[in-house]
């Protein structure tokens, strides 16, 4: 999931490949995007010692606004990116282009570099993939919100049982006689029940419709809402999500659907075994077409979806110690 980020470095620039992930997942592994690198470098020293000076400083990276692997990026405080530099940047990539190294695409950055002792690393670069498929779920599947929005006709279902079953209450509870404490928990308690009602009510509509509605009668956008549902409900998943499916081409899309759905159930109850087992056939799928790079994305999305919760924290902690480690070795010596 794209986060917010409100660190913020130097104005910096970045040069993104202007190319379909899917045949960055299938072609471009790290030394690939390495031996890139080196392709522009080498470029940027034939057109002159003012465009290799402005070229150097940039580094494999990803800096999580935008774009897919493979990206370049540069900060640097004495570089404002200038319109000289662009300049010079774009005569390097209009060589590039001529030259058939690809087609690229400059933009500006305010965010920090990724960080580290070794930032261009094989494992960085895996997990740039891997987290450039999560964001396919905005990107490409049309999903901009999280939970995922319910049908549209199931939220306008909910939004009549509200009116029917807490409208009265809130207005009754207005006129009560009783203040303070007491009254909040009556109307709150009072609330509470009418809500449990428009739940119950609401989700065996739910249950019916899904069950009910062909999946070709929606558009591909509302199928991807139909299934986020079903997988809440551990209702109707197999055929919903097969549903989503079809109008997504690709294995990374595919995976991305998954995740999504996965994120929606939160990983547990019935969904989780038919989500589990779809990874697992994409996997198995793309063994055969993506690069070694692009299947261990895979794999690093499926492990991620199947670490506990408290993995994270396990890991937080460990580096936490490391760190405070590495300050006392520093302090005595």
């Amino acid at each position: 999931m794209r986060q917010l980020l409100v660190e913020c470095s130097d104005p910096g620039l970045v040069i993104t490949l202007a190319e379909e992930f899917e045949n960055v997942l299938r072609q471009i592994d790290f030394p690939r995007a390495q031996a890139l690198h080196g392709q522009l470098s080498n470029l940027a020293r034939e057109l002159g010692p003012e465009c290799e000076e402005v070229w150097r400083g940039f580094r494999l990276e990803m800096p999580n606004d935008g774009g897919y692997p493979p990206a370049f990026g540069k900060r640097a405080a004495a570089s404002r990116t200038s319109g000289v530099e662009e300049e010079h940047l774009k005569q390097l990539l209009a060589q590039a282009a001529e030259r058939g190294l690809g087609q690229f695409e400059l933009r500006k950055t305010v965010l920090l570099p990724q960080d580290g002792p070794a930032p261009e690393t094989r494992e960085q670069y895996v997990r740039d993939l891997a987290d450039s498929i999560r964001w396919a779920t905005w990107e490409e599947l049309g999903i901009f919100q999280s939970p995922v929005e319910l049908p549209e006709a199931m939220a306008a279902h909910r939004h009549q049982l509200i009116d029917e079953y807490t409208g009265d209450v809130l207005r009754a509870r207005a006129c009560f006689p009783a203040v303070g404490h007491l009254w909040i928990r009556d109307s709150l308690k009072q609330l509470e029940q009418a809500l449990e009602e428009v739940n119950t009510r609401a989700e065996a509509v739910m249950s019916y419709e899904l069950a009910r509605l062909d999946p070709a009668e929606v558009g591909p956008t509302e199928r991807i809402h139909w299934a986020a549902l079903a997988a809440r409900l551990g209702k109707e998943v197999e055929k919903w999500c097969l549903a989503a499916e079809e109008s997504l081409a690709y294995i990374y899309q595919r995976a991305a659907l998954v995740w999504l759905l996965w994120t929606e159930c939160r990983g547990w109850g019935p969904a989780r075994p038919f989500l589990e087992k779809c990874l697992q056939t994409l996997i198995e799928e793309a063994k055969t077409i993506y690069t070694a790079d692009g299947l261990a994305a895979l794999r690093l999305l499926y492990d991620d979806l199947r670490r506990p919760p408290w993995g994270e924290l396990d890991s937080l902690l460990a580096e936490e110690r490391a760190e405070a480690e590495d300050e006392n070795t520093t302090v005595g010596d």
